[in-house]
């Protein structure tokens, strides 16, 4: 007589429906995930000290965790046609080790492999995770990318608090003990996630006709990705920097990324929704041309006030994450995990290149200069979304709107 182990699970999907159980379950994943990536921009200063490195090199350490991401588009074109949900699964533990681990590293050249190995970690997540998402959204595809992306936002927010505080309590070198939550995170979704997936139950439209139908678009949204990973990958990168060197303490650098992020989560819950109602371009534009001021403002500002304008410069800025996630697979929802893929390695590649460039104009003209010339960058996106075309309602149309016309 065999005994059969059952685990527990959640029921399968109904993809009419906005389930909202699965939903919040990989949003959680999300935060879990996304906490430990963010613990290198609050860990840029203590490292820098550590190793002697310039702000160039400093800039170029964000260059090797996000490059690595270039191999979401592989992983996305598995899952639009097996279903990757163990990579979501085990995404979380991975991450957490390697980012828990930067503190034992003793030399640059050391820094390196477990940076790429959580670009690595984070693509196996970040790749099938946005089309888990909207097979569970229903119609309402900007409110389960807003759940998701807010999950997102808040683990980055924890995150730099959370490493200061274990740093502050255990040191740099043993901070790798702040990888037990995700290690336990892991566990509980290889208990819980069930048979959610990411594989389209229909035969995807191969990539090269799918691309065709949609190059203009793609162009269109890949140039307004481009100036927004531009400004806000470095803003947050080198926002410690800029911070610890005109006087404050690496705690409450650590807190200025964290209100930062934070403000992100009701950006993020916002953007997304609003944009089902509004329309994708109408967030779009409103953070592309409000964000500019308010960024300028917080440079200048001094005292209690640049709190308020650094909430209010996260909440602008992060708010359309989810939509520019929800127009790529609007535009390719025969290949969304393909398409997620490209298209958040594309920010992640455009991310690691401007903090390194932008770390090399500040060892030249002073970081002051280089933050406001960051701060400017948003608005270069604002023709470029005028000429996008909306694609809010598209998911109501069907499984595969790339597909051409019979």
């Amino acid at each position: 007589m065999t005994t059969q182990t059952i685990r527990p699970s959640l029921p399968r999907v109904d993809e009419r429906k906005f389930q909202t159980t699965r939903v919040l379950l990989i949003a959680l994943a999300h935060f879990t995930h996304d906490t430990y990536p963010a613990f290198l921009a609050p860990l840029i200063p203590l490292l820098t000290d550590k190793l002697g490195l310039s702000l160039a090199l400093a800039g170029s350490l964000v260059f090797f965790m996000r490059g690595a991401s270039l191999v979401q588009p592989f992983i996305g074109y598995l899952a639009d046609r097996t279903g990757l949900r163990y990579f979501v699964i085990v995404a979380p533990a991975l991450t957490a080790i390697f980012m828990s681990s930067l503190g034992l590293a003793s030399s640059y050249v050391m820094l390196i492999p477990l940076l790429i190995f959580t670009g690595l970690s984070t693509a196996m997540f970040h790749a099938p995770a946005p089309a888990m998402i909207t097979r569970v959204s229903g119609q309402e595809w900007g409110r389960g990318m807003s759940y998701f992306m807010a999950g997102g936002e808040l683990g980055r927010s924890i995150g730099p608090l959370l490493v200061v505080t274990v740093v502050d309590w255990v040191g740099l070198e043993n901070a790798y003990v702040a990888a037990i939550p995700g290690i336990l995170a892991s566990l509980i979704l290889y208990r819980l996630m069930g048979s959610t997936s990411t594989r389209l139950e229909a035969q995807p439209l191969s990539l090269r006709a799918a691309l065709s139908a949609q190059r203009l678009p793609l162009a269109l949204l890949l140039g307004i990705a481009l100036f927004r990973a531009m400004s806000l990958f470095s803003f947050v990168a080198f926002l410690p920097v800029y911070l610890t060197r005109s006087g404050a303490s690496l705690f409450s650098a650590g807190a200025a990324v964290s209100i930062f992020e934070l403000a992100g989560v009701a950006g993020a819950l916002l953007g997304g929704t609003l944009s089902d109602r509004l329309g994708r371009r109408a967030v779009f534009l409103f953070s592309q041309v409000v964000s500019v001021p308010v960024l300028f403002a917080f440079l200048h500002s001094t005292g209690l006030i640049s709190f308020p304008l650094l909430l209010v410069g996260g909440l602008i800025m992060l708010s359309t994450g989810p939509v520019g996630l929800t127009v790529i697979q609007e535009l390719f929802m025969g290949n969304r995990s393909t398409a997620t893929g490209f298209y958040i390695s594309f920010n992640m590649l455009v991310a690691g290149i401007a903090t390194t460039l932008f770390g090399a104009l500040a060892d030249a003209v002073g970081l002051p200069i280089t933050m406001h010339v960051i701060a400017f960058v948003p608005l270069l996106a604002a023709p470029l979304t005028l000429l996008l075309p909306e694609t809010r309602g598209r998911s109501l149309a069907g499984e595969h709107s790339d597909f051409p016309s019979a």
